[in-house]
């Protein structure tokens, strides 16, 4: 089987920057996300919060959640993959939309008349989970229907413009509204900032693409999707490096309520701090990457974020000062978003279109599945240990990992030269 790369843009400027953009569909899309990303980041403060309060100050609480609501992609990431790889993708985005926006709402009323409790919570951060994991790969996929194939790689990167460009915003929107208004109120507006990218998905026309000769059941297509990995270890490597840092660093995210209240006693307002200086980082990795047009010199990337990101967590579980933790939250952003989105693009242009689905849901399994086990290893030993020591071991751990991981590469070069 073919596959198909994304070609290389001849030189950089500003209108390369953001050729994606020249697509009214994309356009569209890259658009009616700006308000639910907002939406997303003060979903990630105000449930965090909410069950850190119905939870009785628990980190186990605070892992469960990451559990529940990431989880799902890492268990059924395999069947969502080839759901992906059948369905139009963008009537299944538009569902999962409609969905989570159900839920939410109903997060929302439950929270507003006093009826929310723990369980009940949970319950509803598991069902946004199950949601999500046809969500995720069904947006990278739906991607590639929105612009022409040269523009692919750009087109990523301005999602993670936005995604980044928000977290500025979101966060500290957040831990405002949950200081001021409650978490009932951050979910209703959650709830409303879904609603333009449903109209706008409803409202677009997308060339229908060509049929695909299915080679049998979904056990069939889940293996053709392994056997892809099989034949190309470069990007079985790439996915064991996203899962490595999702396992051991990512679940950061899942504990800034703790880490402010508990350790730099900064309260709501400064788990949303922490979380837009992160996105500061972030977004600069963003800009760069929209910026690059050579996905050839991507290749080391993914490799040299995931060190950054083990030395940057080490020093954040050295700090027990706030404004020093701030300065090191920019560099975990800038290494988080250059590991994902290089190793997305470098994927995205490795895989066949026939196989898109089942690599991004691949991809997001490793992304995001694997957080939720990350985070309840990191909420029992937060318990016992501590979360500035949990920390330090976390980003000890990924440093190991990657180690081991460039030994393999260098090992395979050599074997194959």
């Amino acid at each position: 089987m073919t596959t198909a790369r994304i070609p290389l843009a001849p030189k950089k400027s500003v209108r390369t920057a953001a050729s994606a953009l020249r697509h009214p569909n994309y356009r569209r899309f890259f658009g009616g996300q700006l308000l639910s990303v907002i939406g997303s980041w003060i979903h990630t403060i105000a449930l965090g919060w909410l069950i850190w309060r119905l939870g009785v100050s628990s980190p186990v609480m605070l892992g469960l959640l990451a559990f529940c609501s990431q989880g799902p992609i890492l268990l059924f990431g395999l069947f969502t993959g080839v759901i992906v790889d059948r369905c139009d993708r963008r009537r299944l985005v538009l569902a999962t939309q409609i969905g989570l926006t159900l839920l939410v709402t109903l997060l929302s009323i439950l929270t507003l008349n006093h009826w929310i409790t723990g369980e009940i919570a949970i319950f509803i951060a598991l069902g946004l989970g199950l949601i999500s994991a046809f969500d995720l790969p069904g947006r990278q996929s739906l991607v590639v229907d929105l612009v022409e194939y040269n523009d692919l790689g750009n087109a990523l990167a301005l999602n993670s413009v936005i995604f980044n460009g928000a977290r500025l915003i979101g966060p500290a929107l957040g831990g405002v509204l949950v200081d001021t208004v409650g978490e009932g109120w951050c979910f209703a507006f959650i709830a409303a900032s879904y609603v333009p990218l449903i109209l706008f998905l409803s409202s677009m026309r997308i060339p229908q693409r060509p049929p695909v000769a299915r080679a049998g059941g979904l056990l069939t297509e889940m293996g053709e999707g392994l056997a892809f990995l099989r034949q190309d270890p470069d990007a079985l490597r790439i996915l064991l490096l996203v899962g490595l840092c999702s396992l051991t660093s990512v679940p950061y995210f899942s504990f800034l309520p703790m880490l402010a209240d508990t350790v730099l006693k900064g309260g709501p307002a400064g788990s949303g701090i922490l979380m837009s200086i992160t996105g500061v980082g972030a977004l600069m990795a963003a800009l760069r990457l929209a910026w690059s047009s050579d996905i050839g010199k991507m290749r080391p990337w993914p490799m040299w974020a995931a060190l950054m990101l083990g030395v940057s967590q080490v020093c954040l579980g050295l700090s027990h000062l706030f404004w020093l933790s701030a300065l090191i939250a920019a560099p975990i952003g800038y290494a988080i978003l250059t590991q994902n989105l290089s190793s997305n693009s470098l994927l995205q242009h490795r895989v066949p279109d026939a196989l898109r689905g089942r690599l991004m849901s691949f991809y997001s399994m490793m992304l995001i599945g694997t957080v939720p086990i990350g985070a309840i290893i990191c909420g029992g030993a937060a318990e016992l240990l501590g979360l500035p020591l949990t920390m330090i071991i976390g980003g000890a751990a990924c440093l190991a990992g990657v180690a081991a991981i460039a030994g393999w590469d260098h090992f395979g070069a050599r074997r194959n030269a």
